[in-house]
């Protein structure tokens, strides 16, 4: 593999992971949850999972499927079922379009290749593999916020950032390499 397949998939797979770290774990009451607004972190699942899908199938299918015909789970598009196994379908239906993606690069022989994308314009697939990584990387960060909102958490322990005007004691998140010794020490040093 060369530096720039080994580059492709290394973005893509840093996005998926970042991705996959915020929906791990999650419950059906935190996958429903919209922190007030319109979205839920389901939604935003659903939605990273749909595109990421219709992108790919344009970039590499004869035939591609736009987000109307694209095969959703359940054969739900525009509702979702509020089941802990609806979530693992979703989660499921992810994971199976992020192994689609890193076959399909590894058998393009040109990443700079023109492929056709959903809106019409060609792109390479090089910079279609970058969009789709950005794509699962931004809604990972707004499931990050509706979870960092909802479980009334701040920063992880030496990340803090001062707020000014929001005090953020006791708000902070203990990262899960650190050992109970260390998170000891640290809450220690922060009460002083």
């Amino acid at each position: 593999m060369d530096a720039e397949h080994r580059l492709a998939r290394a973005v893509l797979e840093e996005a998926r992971r970042t991705f996959i770290d915020e929906i791990d774990g999650l419950t059906i009451d935190e996958a429903l949850d919209a922190a007030g607004g319109f979205r839920s972190i389901l939604g935003l699942m659903k939605h990273v999972a749909g595109w990421a899908e219709v992108y790919r199938s344009f970039a590499f299918d004869e035939e591609p499927s736009h987000w109307e015909d694209t095969t959703w789970p359940r054969g739900l598009r525009d509702r979702v079922e509020a089941t802990a196994e609806y979530l693992a379908d979703i989660r499921s239906w992810f994971d199976r379009s992020a192994v689609a993606w890193r076959a399909a690069i590894d058998a393009s022989p040109n990443l700079e290749e023109e492929r056709p994308t959903h809106w019409g314009g060609p792109m390479p697939l090089a910079e279609i593999v970058a969009t789709v990584a950005a794509h699962w990387t931004y809604h990972a960060g707004e499931i990050n916020e509706i979870l960092a909102i909802r479980r009334m958490e701040a920063w992880e322990y030496g990340e803090e950032v001062e707020e000014n005007h929001i005090d953020t004691t006791g708000h902070g998140v203990r990262p899960g390499w650190m050992t109970e010794e260390d998170a000891a020490r640290y809450e220690e040093r922060r009460r002083r």
